[in-house]
């Protein structure tokens, strides 16, 4: 082979192995796990129950789904203007101060309020010149 050409002329599968596909290694270790299984899960079953916390944690750690992260429940909060922004603000202060919700989930849920703000904010501002380009337009068609 020419130096700097590892692969030869035709080589569809590109440089090496394709992505996902297993070694010889892996192949046997699944077989062996495969014709043991039964046995394994018995055995670690038993550990288990014994009390030995590790193969307990890993069990458990593969048979139950994944903890999702919850809501915070609030409540509705008024968010159709700024003065109802401000009163939903001070909803949730109370509501943290108070320790019905945590730092964390507030922080979150203060966001999404700055950002409301932020779009209430936008509309206003769109309404504001549409109104003065109207204005502007008025005046241009009654000069002559």
């Amino acid at each position: 082979m020419p130096r700097g050409r590892p692969f030869q002329a035709g080589n569809h599968l590109g440089r090496g192995r394709p992505k996902g596909s297993r070694n010889r290694k892996t192949w046997l270790a699944q077989a062996l796990l495969d014709s043991h299984a039964e046995a394994l899960l018995t055995q670690a079953l038993a550990l288990a129950e014994k009390g030995d916390a590790p193969v307990l944690r890993i069990l458990l750690g593969h048979i139950l789904p994944r903890r999702q992260e919850l809501p915070p429940i609030t409540g509705p909060l008024p968010m159709g203007s700024a003065a109802e922004l401000a009163q939903a603000s001070e909803k949730l202060m109370n509501q943290v101060t108070s320790g019905q919700i945590g730092l964390s989930d507030a922080k979150r849920i203060a966001d999404l309020l700055e950002q409301r703000r932020h779009i209430l904010e936008t509309e206003s501002l769109e309404q504001r010149v549409r109104a003065i380009e109207q204005k502007v337009d008025e005046k241009e068609k009654d000069t002559p």
